[in-house]
């Protein structure tokens, strides 16, 4: 009875070590099994902090880049680029990593590039804005180039217009002849070829048609010069544009745009000085403008 006892306690206790060993066995691999996901979960964990910085790290370039383009938000992108460097230091920090902790750090950097991107867009209008008026003033500049080629050439052919006008105002005799008279008590004018015979010089032209020129007096200069370089005659002075002339006589006269035929008398200040033997240039002057010329030999 006692031996059949026994043997049935040695059953049984076999049969409890076999359910401890099965039961060791188990708590072994579920410990071997938590073990392996823990390490596979942290690798995870890891890779996606890797993942987030490299993120973060690639929107940093692009705020580089942005940033160097100096647009009107270069300070916005400036402040965006600093947040991220933040959350990089932050992330590369953090020890304790969960699924918590990436949540929330995805969270944060999508807020980031909702920013950067609107911060991306107002850079762009505000960039397709400046072009537009780079282009409207660059249009802007060519119409207004046009305009003052365009006025500059009116300005010349004004210019020309006018200087062909006044050309056209000054009268070109024709026929310039001059003479020595003398003058007898009776007043008749006898030509002559002496010096001593001499009393004046006169000097005649023709005045032709001129319809530019309107009704009214005009004024015409004769300038004689002897042969030894001096100017008989008057001596008066007029300007011929900048400069100033001495001229012998002048004349006015009414013209009516008909031809019309001028003398001039040069009678001189000092005979015996001024009516020598030589060559003399005779010269006849209109508004200001040397318009004829001839020569007289007295002997």
């Amino acid at each position: 009875m006692n031996t059949q006892k026994q043997g049935n306690n040695s059953t049984i206790l076999k049969i409890i070590v076999a359910l401890l060993g099965v039961g060791i066995l188990g708590l072994g691999y579920y410990a071997y099994d938590m073990n392996t996901e823990f390490t596979t979960v942290k690798k995870d964990l890891q890779l996606q902090k890797e993942e987030l910085i490299n993120e973060l790290e690639g929107a940093k370039l692009e705020l580089n880049q942005a940033i160097q383009e100096k647009t009107e938000v270069s300070d916005q992108l400036v402040e965006a680029k600093s947040r991220i460097e933040s959350l990089i230091d932050e992330i590369k920090k953090t020890k304790k990593l969960n699924a918590g902790v990436i949540a929330k750090y995805r969270k944060e950097i999508a807020t980031l590039k909702a920013q950067r991107d609107e911060l991306y867009q107002i850079a762009d209008s505000l960039r397709m804005a400046n072009m537009q008026l780079v282009e409207e003033k660059d249009s802007l500049s060519v119409d207004l180039e046009k305009q003052k080629k365009y006025a500059d050439t009116l300005l010349n052919k004004n210019e020309q217009l006018s200087q062909t006008i006044n050309k056209a105002k000054i009268l070109y005799p024709t026929n310039v002849v001059a003479t020595a008279v003398k003058i007898k008590k009776s007043g008749k004018i006898v030509e002559t070829t002496r010096r001593r015979r001499t009393d004046q010089v006169r000097v005649c032209f023709n005045i032709p048609k001129n319809d530019i020129l309107e009704y009214g007096s005009q004024k015409f200069y004769v300038k004689v010069v002897n042969p030894d370089g001096e100017i008989i005659g008057t001596n008066e002075v007029i300007s011929t544009g900048d400069n100033k002339l001495k001229i012998s006589a002048s004349e006015e006269v009414v013209y009516d745009n008909k031809p019309l035929k001028v003398c001039i008398f040069v009678e001189p200040q000092d005979k015996e000085k001024e009516i020598i033997k030589g060559d003399y240039l005779v010269e006849v002057y209109h508004n200001g403008h040397k318009v004829g010329k001839t020569n007289l030999i007295l002997k």
